[in-house]
């Protein structure tokens, strides 16, 4: 028994769907149909065809308009990434400077001699002898070498 499958004239396309049905159609498979049912497709006309780069990642080749937008927008993410790093490093510095001279004058205070004090939790002045001005003397300096770079 011989069976003969007429296809339409205009049928430019045939695939296999997934009952295993075949279907010749002038319009493409629907979008998900894998290649290997695609049984026959239109062979591109060699004056429309657009001739494929020899290496998609040179640089002269033409690029389309949503490829150039999307680079735009990438450059531009990456610009504010790094305007936005730069102004973080700069607060860091500033932030750095101002603790430095914190920590030197209190530093300063405590080495010059004199009553000094600090607040407890309750908020009440309490003054330091010389063992806890010691102490404070090398914590001071201790931020001076970790502020102060």
């Amino acid at each position: 028994m011989l069976v003969v499958l007429s296809q339409p004239a205009a049928a430019q396309w045939m695939w296999k769907d997934e009952g295993g049905h075949v279907i010749a159609s002038d319009q493409p498979p629907p979008p998900g149909t894998p290649q290997s049912h695609i049984i026959k497709q239109p062979r591109p006309r060699p004056s429309s065809a657009v001739p494929a780069p020899a290496d998609p990642g040179k640089a002269d080749a033409p690029k389309s308009l949503a490829d150039r937008d999307l680079e735009s927008k990438q450059q531009a993410k990456a610009d504010a990434d790094a305007a936005k790093k730069a102004e973080d490093e700069a607060n860091r510095a500033k932030a750095m400077q101002a603790n430095c001279a914190a920590v030197r004058s209190n530093l300063a205070a405590l080495q010059a001699g004199g009553r000094a004090a600090r607040y407890n939790d309750k908020g009440e002045k309490v003054y330091i002898d010389d063992s806890q001005r010691q102490d404070e003397i090398n914590k001071q300096q201790a931020q001076v070498s970790q502020y102060c770079k």
